[in-house]
């Protein structure tokens, strides 16, 4: 019988902190998305239901990162829950830790205190993007490193492999963002990294990709560096909200006859809403950390803490970091 899966909430990260961390946490042991809970930052003056206070570990932590934290400044606040949960995690009482807090401070915490894989010098932020056939493809990086070098995209492809495997693609095939899809096309940095990327054997490299073609039924994962990449997926996001916003007032400054389409499209239109939802997946993973740090969305509700959780106790189960070591 395998053991339980140690998984730790930051109560304090995320803009609706802690209410709906603690809702979300609530949620995901009432439906059995995990079997306990180390809460960091908990304490007994909080509302848990009686039937799961035995499942829920509290531990003392201070709220002291905010979003002007400095990255830096996180490795000396020794009492703040996402150094607790790092600590944690670098001494085996957590095989994961979730935070929907600072994007910055966390990938600092689980660089320096957690520590990396071995092999590996960049961590990056791997994020599942939906596309076409409701198969999903990966993103990395998604925003933890601004700037790389042509090297580093072998660090970026390997935690990419990693994490699509674990979303169930067998032989994952990779390609790099650029401009283009031909060789000539690109900077210095996208060339050279193609470079390292074709002479690695354990490497499906399959080429340059083009922003349009991301949500094609052929692409697995895409690496680029992180300041390409968050911008990438906040023009995805900002024009995704901008159609469906779009889409809303056309029906409801049209006629009869639009109502009517409308409504009978209603079922398909919520399902085009819900493949661009953010909670379905609750959270990103910060990959090339020897442990499971997960992002949760910095305005996660509870639908999407608890999601969050449950990937986590998943990614556990399937020993994702042993994946990327394998690799290795």
């Amino acid at each position: 019988m395998s053991r339980k899966a140690k998984i730790g909430l930051d109560l304090f990260g995320g803009d609706n902190a802690p209410h709906s961390n603690l809702e979300g946490a609530i949620f995901a042991l009432k439906n059995n998305f995990l079997e306990e809970l180390y809460l960091i930052g908990g304490d007994e003056s909080l509302e848990i239901p009686k039937e799961l206070k035995n499942r829920i570990k509290l531990i003392k932590a201070e709220n002291l990162v905010d979003n002007h934290t400095k990255p830096t400044e996180v490795i000396k606040l020794k009492n703040s829950s996402i150094y607790i949960g790092n600590e944690m995690m670098k001494n085996g009482e957590l095989d994961a830790f979730v935070s929907a807090g600072n994007t910055g401070a966390l990938l600092a915490a689980g660089t320096f205190i957690t520590g990396r894989i071995k092999g590996i010098t960049r961590p990056a932020l791997v994020i599942p993007l939906p596309g076409k056939g409701g198969k999903p493809r990966v993103l990395v990086d998604g925003g933890a490193n601004a700037e790389l070098k042509p090297i580093h995209f072998l660090d970026l492809a390997k935690e990419g492999i990693a994490f699509a495997k674990f979303l169930g693609i067998d032989n994952p095939k990779v390609y790099i963002l650029n401009i283009g899809t031909e060789e000539s096309k690109g900077t210095k940095l996208v060339k050279e990294a193609a470079e390292h990327l074709s002479s690695d054997e354990r490497i499906n490299y399959m080429g340059f990709i083009e922003g349009r073609d991301i949500f094609e039924n052929n692409i697995d994962v895409i690496v680029t560096d992180g300041f390409t990449g968050n911008n990438m997926l906040k023009t995805i996001e900002g024009t995704a909200y901008y159609i469906l916003s779009e889409l809303k007032e056309k029906v409801s400054n049209g006629g009869i006859l639009t109502k009517i389409g409308a409504l009978l499209m209603k079922k398909s239109l919520k399902g085009l809403k819900s493949s661009l939802d953010y909670r379905q997946y609750g959270g990103t993973f910060f990959l090339g950390i020897n442990g499971i740090l997960i992002k949760a969305h910095g305005s996660s509700d509870s639908e999407a803490i608890a999601n969050a959780l449950s990937v986590a106790n998943k990614a556990t189960e399937e020993k994702i970091v042993d994946k990327i070591k394998e690799m290795l």
